[in-house]
């Protein structure tokens, strides 16, 4: 099993070709035809972050899966870690950490850096949240 951060920068756009080429991979209703608003099948993963039009989101994939899923076009897989239990999303997270490029795209979202008040005091301070969410184990 692969764990993997998928990040599509433009979902319109992926629906539109799994919609043309591989309607498979989208969830339909009992007529076929697509749901609203669409869902992409076919794989375990964590509730997806949007931000617009941009999506991502934690995944695990069969060795299989993975392969079709780094050769998807208008899709592009940001980190991946053979899933060999807990600290694997830890080691998934650390790859976008340290790849300026795709930290950029991860941050363009998911708000690593969010306000939130000291119960305490009342302060407003600046709290830094690396992941949006893991697979079960990892």
């Amino acid at each position: 099993m692969i764990d993997a951060i998928v990040y599509i920068p433009n979902f319109s756009s992926l629906v539109t070709y799994f919609n043309e080429e591989a309607p498979e991979r989208l969830l339909l209703d009992e007529d076929g035809n697509m749901v609203t608003p669409p869902v992409i099948a076919g794989f375990s993963r964590t509730p997806a972050v949007i931000n617009g039009d941009k999506v991502m989101a934690y995944a695990r994939f069969r060795e299989a899966e993975a392969d079709v899923w780094r050769g998807t076009p208008r899709v592009e897989v940001l980190s991946e870690a053979l899933f060999e239990g807990v600290g694997t999303g830890a080691k998934v997270y650390q790859q976008v950490l340290d790849d300026p490029e795709a930290l950029a795209k991860y941050e363009s979202v998911y708000d690593r850096f969010v306000p939130e008040e000291d119960p305490e005091t009342g302060d407003v301070v600046i709290v830094e949240r690396v992941n949006f969410g893991v697979m079960a184990g990892a």
